[in-house]
């Protein structure tokens, strides 16, 4: 306890006359934590505020979307959910403004039911859940009433009945579709969407079924069972839980938490690059003060101790205060963030941030700064005398490769636990490794090339500063490696910020298409792009759709497939209505990842098709297998040679099937 004592006072009084070169060392520290926390304690609130409104983004614990009613089969498997239920159909149509004698195309939502069970309506005035739904009156889009001047208690027609307008509707609620969009939402109550007479033989209706269960009832359960789940998808029925909502919301913030990860890494390493580099430099500056302690009897091992003591007690300051002002920055971030969350972040203290930002802190800061630290314990006594004397080699220091192997191990479980993937993070952390070993070599090659080929003949000051680069005490190479480790993350950080953004500004609204026509025939295709283009609404993408449906696949015939109960391939996919397009290349939004694409064929040649990969999983096909089409009577066999991946991401037509071009041009 003794020789302790004696140390702690010996680093603290070596600290009072050294505080202001530590300033840059505490700097690094304190800017690193500050964005570490500041990032994490953001991603962590956003996660858990997904967590607590994936119910109210829902409005539901479970739904049943499908584009027909449920059958009496299906609807009695639904009935077994205990709890409260509502309905909801939902169909696009165009409206009819009295007071402006205008019209609207809108996204018609018919309500029945204390719907949403979860969360509230945002309307103004203020109204209940079903105050509507009890008269002849209609919830509209507050975008929609300003832009037709509307007014509370104004009408809007809708078919052959005409509703009050009941309140302004200042947000959406329910299944979210794409036409959301692009069309604004009417809610109404369902039984008067009888009398508006919308609904007819061939009409397009989606129908909701919503479902608040019990506490305590396991959802995901009665869900999860595979026969259950066959039955509602072989009707083309989708089910979502709160489980499937959160997963949703945490995919389309994919990006966002990944850059922002990304930003906490790199303020971690730079402020680790900072430490190290400055504690470099400090303990260069002590080397006279070391070698005295050496000469009246200091052992090396204590004179590593004091100095790491130093180092350890101002770092954990440091990290407090980092602590402290993430915690504090993090209130700003969904002010700049606005403009992408669906929702208003509640904020609030993350104590896994600042536990994180804690041992993350101590413990890479203490890492980083024993690097130069432990050549203290090689200083000689005879330091005093000469300027440089040759010390052991670092090499030989067996505790240097141990710092340098937890620092590698540590670095790398930090970014297996930003990242998620092993892999990722393996990458990373051996691409860090080759970046300073390529950085070290090239300010060791420098040095070389300096020193023998020196300009003796240039002037004084460019002598003299090219001999600082090689003479004893140098910090050539750390620099050029902190400069350069640093340069490089933060170029890779704007790299990959200019590629996000990029894939933004693709999906701009100037380059996606808000109105769209459907059911164009060939002869009219001139005339309505002219149209078009007068009104200074460019064609922004033309696609032909050719309407098919599935006559057989694999050597044998729908009918023998649908009598075969031991078939794998999915009811949905195999009675759909398929619409196909044609096309020699492949959009931004597709990749190809099995096969080969075949983008045109010549009369007479097989006909090799594209696949979506979940439309061939659900119809369990694979490269090469036959796949028979009803084209308008004729039988079309084709082969599949491709399977792609789609994103759906912009508002563009996508096709489950894709023909070469060369084939339905006729049809």
């Amino acid at each position: 306890m003794g020789n302790f004592g004696y140390t702690l006072k010996t680093a603290y009084r070596d600290s009072r006359r050294n505080r202001p070169k530590l300033l840059m060392f505490v700097s690094s520290i304190i800017l690193g934590i500050t964005a570490l926390v500041a990032i994490n304690s953001f991603n962590y609130n956003l996660v858990k505020d997904i967590d607590e409104q994936s119910k109210s983004l829902l409005g539901a614990d479970f739904v049943i979307n499908g584009n027909k009613p449920l059958d009496p089969t299906l609807q009695s498997i639904a009935d077994s959910i205990p709890g409260e239920r509502a309905t909801e159909l939902e169909l696009f149509s165009m409206s009819f403004i009295p007071k402006t004698e205008e019209t609207q195309f809108v996204r018609i939502k018919a309500i029945d039911g204390a719907f949403p069970f979860y969360g509230e309506i945002n309307t103004q005035p203020k109204l209940e859940h079903t105050d509507y739904q009890s008269q002849a009156a209609a919830l509209v889009d507050d975008g929609l009433m300003l832009e037709h001047n509307l007014n509370v208690g104004d009408s809007i027609k809708l078919g052959e009945f005409s509703f009050i307008i009941a309140a302004r509707l200042m947000n959406t609620f329910g299944n979210v579709s794409l036409g959301s969009s692009f069309a604004p939402s009417i809610y109404i109550g369902q039984k008067f969407l009888y009398e508006t007479n919308l609904i007819q033989p061939g009409s397009m209706v989606d129908y909701s079924y919503y479902y608040k269960v019990p506490q305590g009832y396991d959802m995901e359960e009665w869900e999860s069972n595979p026969e259950r789940r066959k039955k509602f998808r072989d009707e083309s029925f989708r089910m979502t839980t709160i489980k499937d909502q959160r997963e949703n919301l945490d995919e389309a913030f994919s990006n966002l938490n990944s850059f922002l990860n990304l930003i906490a890494l790199v303020s971690l390493i730079l402020g680790c690059i900072g430490v190290a580099s400055s504690v470099f430099i400090y303990i260069k500056s002590k080397i006279p003060s070391i070698a005295i302690l050496r000469c009246i009897g200091m052992k090396g091992r204590q004179a590593f101790q004091v100095f790491f003591i130093q180092i350890f007690i101002i770092g954990l300051l440091a990290v407090i205060v980092g602590i402290t002002l993430g915690s504090l920055i993090q209130l700003v971030l969904p002010e700049i963030l606005a403009d992408i969350l669906p929702y208003e972040v509640n904020l609030s203290i993350s104590w896994r941030a600042i536990m994180e930002g804690l041992v993350i802190g101590v413990v890479m800061t203490s890492l980083f700064a024993m690097v130069p630290l432990l050549s203290i314990r090689r200083i000689s006594p005879l330091r005093t005398l000469r300027a440089s004397i040759n010390e052991d080699s670092a090499a030989k220091d067996i505790w240097v490769y141990i710092v340098n192997g937890a620092i590698l191990i540590f670095l790398f479980f930090f970014l297996w636990n930003l990242t998620k993937d092993v892999m990722a993070a393996a990458v990373f952390t051996i691409g860090l490794i080759i970046a300073f070993l390529m950085l070290y070599g090239v300010s060791s090659l420098i040095m070389i090339v300096i020193k023998k080929y020196f300009p003796k003949s240039w002037s004084f000051v460019f002598r003299q500063g090219l001999s600082n680069l090689f003479r004893p005490n140098n910090q050539t190479r750390t620099l050029i490696v902190s400069i350069g480790l640093g340069t490089s993350i933060l170029t890779l950080l704007f790299i990959i910020q200019g590629l996000l953004l990029s894939n933004v500004a693709s999906m701009d609204a100037g380059n996606q298409p808000n109105m769209i026509l459907y059911g164009i025939e060939t002869d009219q295709k001139e005339g309505l792009e002219q149209i078009t283009e007068d009104n200074d609404m460019p064609v922004i993408q033309q696609v032909p759709i050719v309407t098919m449906r599935l006559a057989g696949w694999k050597g044998r015939s729908k009918a023998e497939w649908m009598a075969d109960t031991t078939r794998t391939a999915s009811r949905w996919a195999i009675n759909r209505e398929a619409r196909v397009s044609y096309r020699d290349t492949l959009a931004s939004d597709e990749e190809l990842i099995k096969g080969e694409w075949q983008g045109y064929i010549n009369p007479g040649d097989s006909i090799f098709i594209s696949l979506d990969e979940r439309y061939a999983n659900s119809m369990d096909v694979d490269l090469g297998d036959e796949m028979v089409w009803n084209v308008q009577g004729t039988m079309l066999t084709t082969y599949v040679s491709s399977i792609r991946k789609i994103e759906f991401r912009s508002m563009r037509t996508r096709f489950f099937i894709l023909f070469p071009s060369g084939v339905l041009e006729n049809a």
